[in-house]
């Protein structure tokens, strides 16, 4: 059977972590900091409502939840362009010495698109968390949204580990809006190494798509290795075809659930879709 290759980097120190933080952040031309002033989570949620869309009392989350999230010991980190918010991360903390968190939201505005402030974000949720003993992220992410895909599972290095049909009640932001909120969850090891994906290439296509892009649903048999392609922008594909992108969601519901209740896990995600391989039982 294939394996996942075995180039690796060095664990990662708390300091390491910050120092990386701080390096991505120049790059991306922002500068990271918590935020906890009252002046600053109404900022912060001002900011919410602008990415998803939605008026400013109806913000994913209101400026009074991310001042008790921070009071209870969680972190809200922005990232700064000169003296304008531009991107956010929220991650919240278990009970005292836990060592898990959670990344509720993150997210920046179009006009950073491309800078690699998303990534400056979470390695700066990721240096907050190494520093109070945490030792895995855990979050909920689109499984539609190609590119979000590629971020966590190939940029981060996250694992996907369980696939959740309707895991939110019906959402009304202009990104999630009359669609099914199917997610799935990853967990990102903050100081393991990383882990080169090998033997994908040999994947046999269970979902690919035809010339109109329509979802084509084939059986793999018993391939060691299965590849379940995604749309290239479903976001656009939800606004110029509702129906489209809505089979798109029925037929990765129904792959990735047969795959996952079938002994598969997802390796990683490449070529435009996820990469599953058959367990070392099978």
């Amino acid at each position: 059977m294939d394996n996942l290759g075995a180039i690796r980097r060095p664990r990662l120190s708390a300091s390491e972590a910050h120092d990386l933080a701080s390096a991505r952040a120049r790059d991306a031309g922002v500068e990271l900091s918590e935020l906890r002033s009252s002046d600053e989570f109404a900022t912060a949620a001002a900011l919410l409502a602008q990415i998803w869309g939605t008026s400013v009392d109806a913000a994913p989350l209101p400026a009074d939840l991310l001042a008790s999230f921070v009071h209870a010991g969680s972190c809200v980190v922005g990232a700064r362009d000169g003296d304008r918010l531009v991107g956010l991360a929220v991650c919240l903390a278990g009970a005292p010495h836990s060592s898990q968190v959670y990344s509720l939201i993150a997210g920046s505005t179009a006009e950073v698109s491309g800078r690699g402030v998303g990534i400056a974000l979470k390695f700066g949720q990721r240096a907050w968390a190494l520093d109070r003993g945490a030792e895995r992220m855990v979050w909920t992410f689109d499984p539609l949204v190609r590119r979000n895909a590629h971020f966590n599972l190939t940029k981060l290095g996250a694992r996907a580990v369980e696939y959740l049909p309707d895991f939110y009640p019906p959402m009304h932001d202009t990104i999630n809006r009359q669609d099914l909120t199917d997610r799935l969850v990853v967990r990102w090891e903050l100081a393991s190494p990383a882990v080169e994906l090998h033997g994908g290439e040999r994947a046999v296509t269970m979902v690919g798509q035809d010339g109109v892009q329509r979802p084509v649903l084939c059986d793999p048999g018993r391939s060691g290795w299965v590849g379940v392609e995604v749309p290239a922008d479903i976001e656009v594909l939800r606004r110029t075809d509702p129906a489209l992108a809505r089979e798109w969601r029925l037929t990765l519901r129904r792959a990735l659930t047969s795959l996952l209740s079938g002994g598969y896990r997802i390796a990683g995600f490449a070529r435009g879709g996820y990469l599953l391989q058959r367990g070392p039982d099978d």
